[in-house]
């Protein structure tokens, strides 16, 4: 009985100090190499777990309370960790904030992979772009090959980026959007010049998904600061989706959390 009451023992200190992860988002295909089955979205699993990679690009953000958010990667043939970037992600967006005054400014802006969450402004120079109905920016793209043009919105000095309105074709929202070529331009209608500012990969999230993804990483930081909470959840949204505005995650991240 003394030597049952040991083991019993034993296995609630394994289990008590054997660290676990939950699963935030999975890119690709990852399995359980234990019975084939998928890794998902709010599965956990302990430290000795280990996967199949079905693809080199697979990858999954996990979080575990008190260490924090990585990343695992088929690093090797066991459970591959790699410590995501957890270092304040929006000092690599610090030309977001404020207006933008010059085209060297939007170009910088417009660059690689860029987040919509619902809906951007940005503050624009009046003097180097000035918006009204002669002057205006507008996204170009293509959607199942044919050549769409989208006249943004403003407001004074405020440059609107609406997901639904450009996202619209013939009064119908575009279902799963795989858009390409995106470019977005500013045109003089005086002058009818049309001046390319640059081309980006603009990157939808579906809402409803990332507000799960982004509850996990807020419940994991629940006692930490305010800054603290944004910086862990801006640094995910880099690592995978791409830069979201400084600004419009901020205020999404108001309204929906109270953050």
């Amino acid at each position: 009985m003394k030597k049952i009451g040991v083991g019993v023992l034993l296995i609630l200190f394994v289990n008590l100090f054997s660290q676990n992860y939950k699963v935030i988002k999975v890119d690709g295909n990852i399995l359980y190499k234990k019975n084939d089955n998928p890794l998902q979205k709010g599965n956990s699993f302990s430290e000795g777990e280990e996967f199949l990679f079905k693809t080199s690009n697979s990858r999954a953000a996990v979080i575990s309370p008190g260490k924090g958010r990585f990343i695992l990667k088929p690093d090797n043939t066991n459970l591959a960790y790699a410590k995501a970037n957890l270092a304040p992600a929006m000092s690599n967006m610090s030309s977001r904030a404020g207006a933008l005054v010059n085209k060297v400014d939007l170009e910088n802006y417009f660059k690689g992979k860029y987040v919509i969450i619902d809906k951007v402004k940005l503050k624009i120079s009046k003097t180097e772009f000035p918006m009204d109905d002669k002057h205006f920016f507008y996204i170009s793209y293509k959607y199942k090959a044919e050549n769409i043009n989208k006249k943004l919105s403003s407001v004074d000095d405020t440059l609107i980026i609406d997901r639904t309105e450009l996202l619209t074709v013939d009064g119908k929202p575009i279902p799963n959007p795989n858009i390409t070529d995106v470019t977005i331009l500013y045109r003089d209608a005086n002058k009818n010049i049309s001046t390319t500012i640059s081309s980006f990969n603009p990157v939808f999230p579906n809402v409803k998904e990332l507000k799960e993804e982004v509850q996990m990483i807020l419940d994991s930081f629940a006692n930490e600061k305010k800054s603290q909470k944004i910086n862990e959840v801006t640094s995910y949204i880099n690592d995978f989706y791409g830069k979201p505005d400084k600004e419009n995650l901020e205020y999404w991240l108001k309204s929906q959390f109270k953050l």
